[in-house]
This record gives C-alpha cells, structure tokens and sequence, in this order.
C-alpha cells in the first residue's frame, strides 16, 4: 500500500494540473443603485456579492449559483440562476418585484437566506422579496429581521421559515408550492 502512496499523489496532482485550467473564478458583482446597468448575459463561475456591494443581475443565466455575503445587497430581475442561491447576513434581497416592474426569475437548486434585514432600500419594501419566480429546489428563510414576499411563486422542494421577526406576506398572490411549508402567512393570506 505505501509503494502505492507515490502514484496516487502523481496522478492526482496529474488530474489537478489538467481540470485546473476549466474552472472559473466567481464574478463579484457591484453594479450600483439603479440607474446602473445590471449584470447581464452568460456568467460562469457564480456571482458573489460582498459587504457593501450593490449587485443587479438583469437578465442574466449564472451558472455556479450566487451567494450575497454580510452587507451586500441584489436584485435579480429576470434571470436564471443554476447552482442555487445562498445568502447570511445580507442587507436587502429582491427577486421577481412587480413593484419595480422586475420579471421573475428562475432558481435551479436551493435557496437559503439567513439573518437578512430589516432592509434599506425603503421602509414599505421588504428585507426580502421572493416574487413571479419559479425556485427548483427547497426554500429557507431563518432569521430575516425585516419584511418578507413570498409571492406568485413555483416552488418545488418545499418552504421552510424558523426565527423571522415578521410572518411571511404573499400580498394576496398565493405561490404554488410542491413540498412541505412550515411558514406562517400574515397580510394578504
């Protein structure tokens, strides 16, 4: 087995040297407050948006998922999303708003959002605002200090809340949702 040690570790740094050249460095996106142009197009690697970033994905296919770090802030309108969507500490999310007259998007794979809020970008807007999309996979909400839409959603994998400050809104919109929902609807139920 120890003679063996030797060719493993060649062929693995063999397998590392060969693939290392496909992968692709997430996309951090700042765009800036609207009047910006959003982040647009083919983006491969994910997007990333950081503590203090302000990220809008306008028609963009992401393939690599996007995760919002501590502070960041996005809007996505019209845009696919592969590879699911992870966010902790975020200071608004907004998908989908008809509000903003913002198309829905589409989420292939789970979506988690954690400890976001209470929101900046109004006080009737919502710290998180999941509106007109299609999420293929589990939706979790823990945490969220702020407003919550949940609304004219597709939902495939369920929708869980646990720890919010507000109960969840569908702003009289209901979601279809295959799976289990532990949420609680509030105004608009």
């Amino acid at each position: 087995m120890t003679r063996l040690a030797p060719f493993h570790v060649g062929i693995v740094g063999l397998a590392l040297m060969a693939f290392s050249g496909h992968a692709h460095a997430a996309t951090v996106c700042n765009t800036g407050p609207p009047p910006s142009t959003p982040l647009s197009g083919t983006i491969v690697g994910g997007v990333v948006v950081n503590a203090g970033n302000f990220c809008i994905l306008g028609g963009a296919n992401v393939s690599g998922g996007v995760v919002v770090n501590p502070g960041g802030i996005l809007i996505a309108c019209g845009s696919t999303i592969n590879g699911g969507f992870r966010s902790n500490g975020a200071a608004e999310l907004i998908f989908g708003a008809e509000e903003i007259d913002c198309a829905g998007d589409v989420i292939n794979g789970g979506v988690q959002i954690s400890n976001t809020g209470p929101g900046i970008i109004g006080p009737d807007a919502p710290a998180v605002a999941l509106e007109r999309s299609t999420l293929n996979g589990a939706v979790h909400l823990s945490g969220i200090k702020g407003r919550i839409a949940v609304a004219s959603n597709r939902i495939a994998g369920g929708l869980f809340c646990a720890n919010n400050v507000f109960d969840v809104e569908d702003e009289m919109m209901p979601n279809l949702i295959t799976g289990r929902v532990t949420c609680k609807f509030g105004e608009g139920e």
